[in-house]
């Protein structure tokens, strides 16, 4: 919602694609609230921003002052986070998840 604490983002997401899949990393500026950050991220994103498919994990940790948000299908989005974890040698933060129900359809009109 405010990003006058945000230095930069780098965002990693297909054009089109039959898989929800979107990584955010997001570099702080010094003195940020990070946790603040992370749960307002987690809280705000749109797992179903894709016209056909939602998102059905997502993690948002970071390390130092980098904020790494990842979410797409619950196999892949573990994987990319288990990834960025190893990347900073396991020195992460805390680590915020979501696990997203899915919508239930309307009823059939017979």
């Amino acid at each position: 919602k405010d990003n006058s604490n945000v230095l930069y983002v780098v965002v990693s997401e297909p054009l089109i694609s039959s898989q929800a899949f979107s990584a955010v990393a997001v570099k702080v500026k010094a003195g940020s609230d990070i946790e603040a950050m992370k749960k307002e991220m987690l809280e705000n994103i749109n797992v179903r921003k894709w016209i056909c498919v939602t998102a059905e994990k997502v993690y948002v940790t970071n390390n130092e002052d980098v904020i790494f948000l990842v979410m797409a299908d619950a196999d892949w989005a573990k994987e990319f986070y288990q990834g960025f974890s190893k990347y900073v040698d396991n020195k992460i933060g805390k680590t915020l998840e979501k696990t997203t129900e899915e919508a239930e359809l309307p009823p059939v009109i017979e």
